[in-house]
């Protein structure tokens, strides 16, 4: 084999040599990311933007622009700057449980900021771990300690979210003591306790006591919470009293359906009874109705009778009036006649009626003598009879007689 040339040996190690000087020299920046760079004069500079930077044989220490804090239940699927399984609090009560969750802080964006945070921690991982990491677990087990396991079970996740992002961001709430008199689960003895609550400023904001983030320019631009966890013994104590709890409200809404179902038997009743009432009433008013319509029909066929006696009233009246005046008539009538008559009869003598009546008396006389038999239908020897001359005899006897009797005078008066 043959012997490689020193000259090319000495090229390729010149060509390495400025290939080592080069990176030496220079460095670059990923998008993402920014480089602390100490130049070998103790000089430090950041490079922000991405590029190629001089470095000048200096120290470079590389920190993200995001610092992502993933404490959820699943394994990140991208690298996080810290990720873990949950963040332990404890909670007011003394309960215990585990709070999940993710969280992106900024670092700074202007240089002398980013140099006092690098100073502080010099590296990526210590400002996550030392500074963001620490601040997240405090904030959120100061907030716990602003409640009972229970109520962060129960009613109080959202304000739980709310103070944890406050106190992350802007600093721990400043705190004072109050005293709360409690009932103990365990003996049933009213209990005196000094709790932590918030202190309030005059314009109604929660008080904060100075932010390690904000000291080193750091922001949180997303914060939220995910799942909770709690302790068997809390849960178990917080399924006791849903339990009773349920139990309670079972029982006033069964007492209150019983109050609503006498509420409604009563009202029911009071409405059968209004409406036995009304039916009544509605009987009565027919009856009322009918009475009154009886009564004007009443009072209609007594007017039409009275009307009608006054009109057989009149009617007889007129009728009255009709006999007087036909009465009169007659009367006047009667009266006429009687004068027309006997005027006549001065006038004549009543010839008239006595020739009448004398003419009637002679038919009745000349009847009967007619069937008499005045000429013997037998006669016997020569005796002679004056039988026609008898009824003729009689005949005048009778006439004379009546004319007599009616003062008849037969004579013709010159």
């Amino acid at each position: 084999m043959n012997k490689i040339p020193a000259k090319l040996i000495a090229i390729g190690v010149l060509f390495v040599g400025a290939l080592v000087v080069f990176f030496m020299a220079f460095g670059i920046n990923n998008a993402g990311h920014r480089t602390v760079v100490q130049y070998p004069t103790g000089t430090l500079y950041v490079k922000f933007s991405p590029g190629i930077f001089p470095q000048w044989f200096g120290t470079a220490a590389i920190y993200n622009d995001v610092i992502t804090f993933d404490y959820d239940k699943t394994a990140a699927e991208v690298d996080s700057s810290i990720d873990q399984v949950g963040i332990a609090v404890r909670y007011q009560d003394g309960g215990t449980g585990t709070v999940y969750g993710k969280a992106r802080f900024s670092m700074p964006s202007d240089e002398e900021t980013m140099l006092h945070l690098h100073k502080a921690f010099r590296s990526n991982r210590g400002v996550s771990q030392k500074l963001i990491k620490s601040v997240t677990e405090e904030g959120m087990n100061l907030t716990a300690g602003l409640m009972s396991s229970e109520e962060a079970y129960a009613e109080k996740r959202s304000i739980y979210t709310q103070w944890a992002s406050q106190q992350i961001s802007n600093g721990k709430f400043q705190t004072k003591l109050e005293k709360i008199t409690t009932l103990d689960e365990g003996t049933g003895k009213k209990v005196t306790k000094n709790i932590p609550v918030i202190s309030y400023g005059s314009d109604g904001l929660p008080i904060h006591i100075n932010s390690d983030l904000n000291d080193y320019g750091i922001s949180v631009n997303g914060f939220q919470i995910t799942d909770w966890d709690f302790e068997p013994k809390t849960l178990q104590q917080i399924a006791t009293k849903r339990e009773a709890t349920m139990a309670i409200i079972t029982a006033i809404a069964n007492a209150e359906r019983a109050k609503q179902d006498a509420i409604t038997s009563e009202e029911q009743g009071k409405a059968n009874v209004m409406r036995a009432k009304y039916e009544k009433e509605v009987l009565k008013e027919q009856a009322v109705v009918d009475a009154q319509r009886k009564k004007e029909v009443a009072v209609i066929a007594a007017e039409q009778n009275v009307e009608v006696a006054r009109q057989q009233k009149l009617e007889a009246e007129q009728k009255k009036l009709a006999a007087a005046e036909y009465k009169q008539e007659q009367i006047l009538r009667g009266e006429g006649d009687g004068a027309y008559k006997r005027i006549v009869m001065e006038a004549d003598g009543a010839l008239a009626q006595k020739l009448e009546t004398y003419e009637r008396v002679m038919e009745r006389f000349a009847s009967a003598i007619e069937k008499q038999k005045w000429v013997p239908e037998v006669q016997m020897g020569n005796a002679s009879t004056s039988g026609g001359s008898s009824a003729m005899t009689l005949i005048e006897m009778l006439s004379v007689k009546a004319a007599k009797d009616l003062s008849l005078e037969m004579k013709i008066k010159k």
